[in-house]
């Protein structure tokens, strides 16, 4: 197997924010399960009737966060990578914003978690799409510039 790296430079930074991204995504998942304890109860506090759901919730989101994140920086298998992540990342802006509801805890204490998210979230887009760029097919914008 040979390594083949990018050379225009759209398609180096996202092969490298891709990288980035997807080993703080095991990082994160990492820890998450070294002080589960403390997680658990975070994700199952404020969800009322709903709690052993976020306990539930709580085994499953780091190992999403660790399997998306390990393949993104492994570039493989990146449709199972992109589920992963996103569903992951997506579901702590959701959960957060129930427990608002559920619970009446402000929205001061749930949108700043929630809006980090989305920013992971608008992160993986950006990254999934600069990503796809690939100098030797021609899809890469900067690459046709250069022709």
């Amino acid at each position: 197997m040979q390594i083949r790296l990018p050379h225009c430079p759209l398609c180096i930074v996202g092969t490298v924010a891709r990288l980035s991204f997807g080993a703080s995504l095991v990082f994160v998942g990492l820890v998450h399960y070294m002080s589960f304890e403390s997680f658990a109860g975070m994700v199952s506090e404020d969800l009322a009737a709903l709690s052993f759901l976020g306990t539930l919730w709580a085994y499953i989101l780091p190992a999403l966060m660790i399997i998306g994140g390990a393949l993104l920086v492994l570039g493989l298998f990146t449709d199972i990578a992109l589920w992963a992540s996103s569903i992951a990342i997506g579901s702590i802006p959701a959960g957060m914003l129930l427990k608002s509801v559920l619970s009446g805890l402000p929205l001061a204490e749930t949108m700043p978690p929630a809006i980090n998210a989305l920013i992971w979230l608008i992160a993986l887009i950006v990254i999934t799409k600069v990503t796809g760029c690939c100098c030797d097919c021609g899809n890469c914008p900067t690459a046709a510039v250069k022709k």
